[in-house]
Formats: C-alpha cells, sequence, structure tokens
C-alpha cells in the first residue's frame, strides 16, 4: 500500500510541479505540487521506519527515476540542442526509464555534453542500485533458507551442525616460555 502511495505521488509531483515561467504559477497547481511532496515525503518516512529495505530500495528506484525524469525535461526545455526527440514529460520519463534499464531504443538520445554526463550519472545510478538490489534479495533467500532450516532442526528433520574441534593447546619452546613468565 505505501508503495502505491509513492507511486501516485511521484505520478502526480511530475505531472504538476512547475519547471519554468512557462509552466504558469495556478494556485491549484503550485498547491498539487506541494500536496504530492508532503504525502511522498509522509510515506517515503513511514516506509522507512517499518519497511524491509527491499521496499526502500524500490522507493529510491522510484524517487531517482521521477527527479531524473524532471531533470531530463528541463535540460531539454532550457538548453536547447541537449537531448533529440524530448518535448514532453513524459518523453522525458520515457528516456529516463529506458536508460535505467538499459533499452535505449535510440528514438531519443543525448546529443550535448552536460546531457551525455547526466545520463552517466543515470547509467552509474543503476549499476549501483542492480548490486544494492541483488545483494537484498540475496540477504532476504539466507534469512529465510536459515529460517526453513531452524524449523527443520527443531522437528528433527536436520542433523545438528557438526561443533568445531577443540583447539590444540600451544607446544614447543615457546609456548613453555611464555607460560614461565
Amino acid at each position: 500500500m505505501a508503495t502505491m502511495g509513492i507511486v501516485f505521488a511521484l505520478l502526480i509531483f511530475f505531472a504538476t510541479v512547475p519547471l519554468s515561467a512557462q509552466d504558469g504559477t495556478a494556485w491549484w497547481l503550485i498547491t498539487l505540487a506541494v500536496g504530492s511532496s508532503l504525502l511522498l515525503a509522509a510515506v517515503l518516512v513511514r516506509m522507512f521506519m517499518r519497511g524491509s529495505n527491499l521496499f526502500r530500495l524500490l522507493a529510491l528506484l522510484l524517487v531517482v527515476a521521477v527527479a531524473c525524469a524532471l531533470g531530463i525535461f528541463t535540460v531539454a526545455r532550457e538548453m536547447p540542442g541537449q537531448f533529440s526527440g524530448i518535448e514532453t514529460r513524459i518523453d522525458a520519463l520515457y528516456f529516463t526509464l529506458t536508460t535505467m534499464t538499459t533499452t535505449g531504443y535510440g528514438d531519443i538520445h543525448a546529443v550535448g555534453q552536460f546531457a551525455r554526463a547526466l545520463v552517466s550519472l543515470i547509467l552509474v545510478f543503476d549499476l549501483v542500485f542492480l548490486g544494492l538490489f541483488g545483494a537484498e534479495l540475496s540477504r532476504i533467500a539466507q534469512r529465510t533458507l536459515g529460517r526453513v532450516q531452524g524449523a527443520a532442526a527443531d522437528q528433527g528433520h536436520v542433523n545438528p551442525p557438526e561443533t568445531a574441534p577443540e583447539r590444540q593447546k600451544p607446544e614447543g619452546p615457546e609456548h613453555e616460555r611464555a607460560q614461565a613468565e
């Protein structure tokens, strides 16, 4: 439910936040943008306080995707010639998602150096995110496997783990000198 709240708040924010003077400053638009930002913040705080790391990572992915799409749209609008094919916010979101998933159809692409640097940062984030996501899935699998093995051991279905051999007492002249002191 919290993830759906984040998605809803992000989509409202993405569609309504004014990015330039051309967007206008209607009171309802600003109210909607501020309201969705507050909803997003509340849901994220609640999720971080209660949720698992997996949901935190998914929330992070959504927030970064929307922030990147807004940044790309702003760069495309305010710095003409940086991107080819970005005319709307949906174009920017589409480009961001195809970049983050490393699909890259080629219909929209970075042309200018600033745009290429921005896209490179998105790709680096994506690599780090995929590593964290894989690590979290591995941690969840290990925890689940530990519970299953623990439950099986409680029921007597699994042999108890072998105990480590007793540590051998050190011998030799150096040990004898250490004990004499």
